[in-house]
Parts: structure tokens; C-alpha cells; sequence
């Protein structure tokens, strides 16, 4: 993990200004330390530009959560619902950012590798997931999370759905989250062909997938 820009200029201060050693007594150690200190905080700092001009050159950010409830769930944990959360935690799964604004929002079925069940999607239009990045496309339906029903159970309510827009501060910790990952996710599949999270990327697990690639699958 990176260093914040601000610990990085105090542990510099420090260091230069005599706080913990004098210029005359530094060792090459202490030399090399404080180069790569400045090495860090200049990396920071453009990072922190190049972050400013991303956020200020994408539409405004959306949270997508859900609370879908359904006598169609084979398992019946959380009073037979499916819900997300702000941040994921044991049993809630992670809400998704999109890039807005979004237009609609609508729950789409399809056949499920089961006879007896049904998959259905949470779809809604807008401009991407931040998950892939600056968008590109123009408005489609994007899909946000998937659930396995039992077949001819009703499809849920579209205000199963919550949106709420970020604010720019928020927008801006996303981003810088988002960016990090993707460094992680990369740096993965590099090294080792699997995912962060230890798995082989299949076109069904990728985020978002529009309707129209998901209705093919």
C-alpha cells in the first residue's frame, strides 16, 4: 500500500530538516531512504492530479443497492432476501457503482442450466460500472447482481432496487479505491492467470455485462 502524501512530507521533514538526524551524519542508508521518500511522494502527487482529472472528466457516480425477497430462493437465509450492502460483509454482498445518470431500473429472466430454476438479473441503464473503468458506451442496461429463482416465480419489483448518488468527496475516495484495485487485479492476472480473488475469469463472472452478452450466455 502506498504512503500517504502527508506522512510521506512529515517522515521527510524530519529527515532533512534534523528532526532525526543532521545532513552531516546521514548514512547511505538514511540517503537512500530519503530518495525513495521523495521517489513515493512525487508518485503521490501525480497521482492525486491524474485522479482530479478523472473525476472531474466522468459523469456523476450511483450506488446501486438491492433487498430482493422471494418465496423462489431455495435457501431461506436472511428471511428468504437477497441484500447488498454500502461495504460487503458475511452474507451481503458489495452494492455497485455506476456511472449516471441512471434512467431505469428492471429485473430480466432468462433459462436457468437447471430446469426447475429461472436466472434472473438486476439491470439497470446507465453509463457502465466504475468497475470497467472511464465510460466509453453510451447508455445501456447493465447487469448489477443475479439471482437464482425457482421457475415461474414472479420477477421482483424494481424498487427492489435503491440509488443513491455519490457525493464528489465520495466519488473521489471510489475512484482512488477502484484505481487500486484494478493495480491489484492486473498485477494478478499477470503473475499468476487468476483473479485476485484466486479464481480463473470466465465471461460470467465479469461485472457488468450488458444485457444483451448476458441474455447470451
Amino acid at each position: 500500500m502506498l504512503f500517504k502524501t502527508s506522512q510521506i512530507a512529515i517522515t521527510l521533514a524530519l529527515l532533512v530538516g534534523g528532526g532525526i538526524i543532521s545532513c552531516q551524519s546521514k548514512t547511505p542508508e538514511q540517503i537512500a531512504r530519503v530518495a525513495e521518500l521523495e521517489l513515493i511522494a512525487a508518485k503521490e502527487k501525480a497521482e492525486a492530479v491524474e485522479v482530479k482529472k478523472f473525476v472531474d472528466t466522468t459523469p456523476d457516480l450511483y450506488r446501486v443497492n438491492w433487498k430482493v425477497c422471494s418465496e423462489g430462493f431455495l435457501d431461506q437465509d436472511n428471511n428468504g432476501c437477497k441484500e447488498s450492502r454500502d461495504v460487503a460483509s458475511k452474507g451481503f454482498p458489495e452494492a455497485v457503482l455506476v456511472w449516471g445518470p441512471v434512467q431505469e431500473v428492471k429485473f430480466v429472466t432468462k433459462r436457468h442450466f437447471s430446469p426447475n430454476m429461472q436466472s434472473v438479473g438486476l439491470f439497470v441503464k446507465s453509463k457502465g460500472c466504475l468497475k470497467l473503468g472511464k465510460p466509453e458506451a453510451g447508455d445501456q442496461f447493465y447487469k448489477i447482481h443475479e439471482f437464482s429463482l425457482t421457475k415461474g416465480s414472479a420477477l421482483p419489483n424494481p424498487d427492489s432496487a435503491k440509488i443513491d448518488k455519490l457525493s464528489p468527496e465520495d466519488k473521489t475516495k471510489a475512484i482512488r479505491v477502484a484505481t487500486n484495485n484494478a493495480e491489484d487485479e492486473i498485477a494478478s492476472l499477470n503473475n499468476f492467470g487468476v483473479s485476485s480473488s484466486g479464481f480463473i475469469p470466465s465471461t460470467a463472472l465479469q461485472p457488468c455485462l450488458t444485457l444483451e452478452k448476458w441474455k447470451n450466455l
